[in-house]
């Protein structure tokens, strides 16, 4: 999945230390695909887990536009694609196994949760 976002218009650079977003903050309706370094999901104090190059972060901006559910902080320097509606609508249609690889790892996140 990660090919896909190398290329993309936007991106956001984080130094460790700073946040992406934090919990309550407006979604922006966007969601993030990392493409170098690592990110921590925390929320009230507790770490949900760590994501690296080629997962994607606050996707549920572009399915209920809420407000973030977490803390997504940098734990290494950290360039990430920032990926709107109109964009995540072309990526879903220019590459169909896009849509499935999402649901696979959203599926993942689930279960993990529910396990843990």
């Amino acid at each position: 999945m990660l090919d896909i976002f190398r290329n993309e218009p936007e991106f956001v650079t984080l130094q460790p230390g700073e946040f992406l977003f934090r919990l309550g903050d407006a979604s922006m309706e966007r969601m993030f695909a990392i493409v170098e370094g690592e990110i921590e999901i925390s929320k009230d104090g507790r770490i949900i887990g760590t994501l690296g190059p080629g997962e994607l972060l606050g996707e549920m901006a572009l399915f209920e536009g809420g407000p973030r559910g977490a803390d997504a902080k940098a734990l290494t320097p950290v360039r990430a694609a920032m990926v709107g509606e109109k964009r995540f609508m072309f990526l879903v249609q220019q590459h169909p196994t896009f849509a499935l690889d999402m649901l696979r790892m959203l599926t993942r996140r689930i279960r993990a949760n529910l396990e843990s």
